[in-house]
């Protein structure tokens, strides 16, 4: 049986490749984010920037991981595999520093393939680079964790200078 992140994978590259036209797909993926926003009926949250894209996506209710650790939900997300199928069986940074398997296909690996531009702003903690490569990259391996991961001006910031480079071009 496959498990839920790869239909959640495979719905992401269909909505990508509906009609032959490239859509764009956006990923959100809070650390230690729970229901504690307006979206989840959190009236005492306000986050009128999610719920402006929730009105807009699909949102998930019932979600599920292997592994309550870092790395491995992460490589999780990105490959639609569980870390014991794609082989983060641990946390990638420091003295750690597990990988995935050299052959995964991830997401972002399948959409540059794909010609589409993709971008990661904030936390990584996956590898190898050759398995997560994104074309626009801002994250803890780059700067401080403190000064990235931790400050949301800052990730925004990246964020729209992604999006404004992939406009222009």
């Amino acid at each position: 049986m496959r498990p839920l992140l790869f239909v959640v994978f495979i719905s992401l590259l269909m909505c990508v490749f509906t009609h032959g036209k490239k859509g764009n797909v956006l990923v959100l993926i809070g650390d230690d984010a729970g229901f504690e926003t307006a979206i989840y009926n959190n009236s005492v949250c306000q986050t009128p920037g999610l719920n402006y894209l929730a009105r807009r996506s699909i949102i998930f209710e019932n979600a599920f991981t292997s592994v309550s650790s870092c790395s491995p939900s992460r490589s999780a997300i990105l490959s639609g595999l569980p870390q014991h199928q794609n082989g983060m069986y641990g946390l990638h940074n420091t003295v750690h520093h597990f990988n995935s398997f050299t052959e995964l296909k991830s997401l972002p690996l399948i959409l540059q393939k794909a010609g589409i531009k993709t971008g990661i702003v904030g936390k990584k903690n996956v590898g190898p680079e050759a398995v997560y490569p994104f074309d626009f990259e801002v994250t803890e391996e780059q700067m401080s964790i403190n000064q990235i991961a931790r400050n949301i001006t800052l990730m925004k910031d990246k964020a729209s200078e992604f999006l404004s480079k992939i406009k222009s071009e």
